[in-house]
């Protein structure tokens, strides 16, 4: 097999992916070093984190979103043109999902390992890690973000939820219409459908308007990055008894899942987007998966080791799925 197409269609002659994404890796690594020894030196204190991850989530993010849909002139339309990517979207979160629940049957993992090994494979870091690697990287492909974050909403709020909640007491709550329409409305979908609303209608913005929702959203890659690194340096790193299945998880999520996207996306899509899928299926697990955690009241300490081990070998996989890709 020679070089991916995508090694002479999108980075010329002889640069190929690995030694783009590499780069960038490195520079979030830094970052992720930096959140780390600020939380070391107590700058970035624990008790301040939950304040500040709110900040990004719920104010850069969305602003990164609005600023996305701002400048690329997205429209509701644009989601029409783009139902195939959503479809084939949908099908790479449906493998994780199978991928995930053979995989806690393969490491024998019962309740409540099983649950944050089966959630975490379907919920993936979109916010502070995908997004600030596409605009580095694949910048000319920012237009689908929106619906991919949309896509990312519904099926980690819907799907993800049960995989979280199967068979703990708060079960029934957990899947109750109010919970999931409480998860489904946060500020991330709103930011979207908002700024669609305004494009479709055309509403006209002044640029002020438009410079400071771009540069609030500007902000959510770096200060993102540094609460990976500073959540790194407070959550729980009692290994024992959970390496293995913390490796397999990394693997499949990060490895396998990502190349087999690749492969199969690129029968129906081109191959900038099949390698943009690839990479949605290559990032690391939720930093939220240890919350979900306390909240189900499942192994926390679990839940942790996985975003730990996953965040972390993601600085070698996501090059690594990229250098494979390019051979594919």
């Amino acid at each position: 097999m020679g070089r991916s197409p995508l090694t002479w269609s999108v980075w010329g002659d002889d640069m190929q992916l690995f030694s783009v994404i590499m780069p960038k890796m490195i520079y979030f690594f830094i970052l992720m070093v930096l959140g780390f020894v600020l939380a070391k030196i107590r700058i970035l204190p624990r008790d301040g984190l939950p304040t500040l991850s709110a900040l990004v989530v719920k104010v850069c993010l969305p602003c990164l979103q609005m600023g996305l849909v701002f400048e690329r002139g997205t429209t509701f339309a644009t989601f029409a043109d783009q139902k195939l990517f959503a479809l084939m979207q949908l099908v790479a979160y449906v493998l994780l999902t199978v991928l995930g629940i053979a995989g806690a049957k393969v490491f024998q993992l019962r309740f409540p390992q099983r649950n944050s090994f089966t959630g975490g494979m379907v919920g993936g870091n979109f916010g502070f890690l995908f997004i600030p690697l596409i605009l580095s990287v694949l910048p000319e492909l920012q237009g689908y973000i929106p619906v991919m974050a949309a896509m990312d909403t519904l099926y980690v709020w819907t799907i993800g939820l049960m995989l979280y909640s199967e068979g703990c007491t708060q079960n029934r709550e957990g899947r109750s219409a109010g919970t999931f329409l409480k998860k489904l409305i946060n500020p991330m979908l709103i930011a979207i459908l908002l700024a669609l609303t305004i494009m479709s209608l055309r509403i006209p913005l002044p640029r002020q308007v438009i410079d400071a929702v771009t540069n609030v959203g500007s902000v959510s890659g770096p200060v993102g990055m540094m609460l990976l690194g500073a959540n790194i340096c407070y959550m729980s790193k009692n290994l024992k008894g959970t390496v293995v299945p913390a490796l397999g998880f990394a693997v499949l999520r990060q490895l396998i899942a990502p190349l087999l996207v690749f492969l199969l996306s690129r029968q129906f899509l081109g191959a900038e987007e099949a390698l943009l899928l690839m990479l949605l299926t290559g990032i690391p697990t939720m930093t939220t998966t240890g919350l979900l955690a306390i909240e189900y009241h499942t192994d926390v300490d679990f839940a942790s080791n996985l975003v730990f081990v996953s965040t972390l070998s993601s600085l070698v996989t996501l090059p690594l799925t990229a250098y494979i890709s390019a051979f594919l």
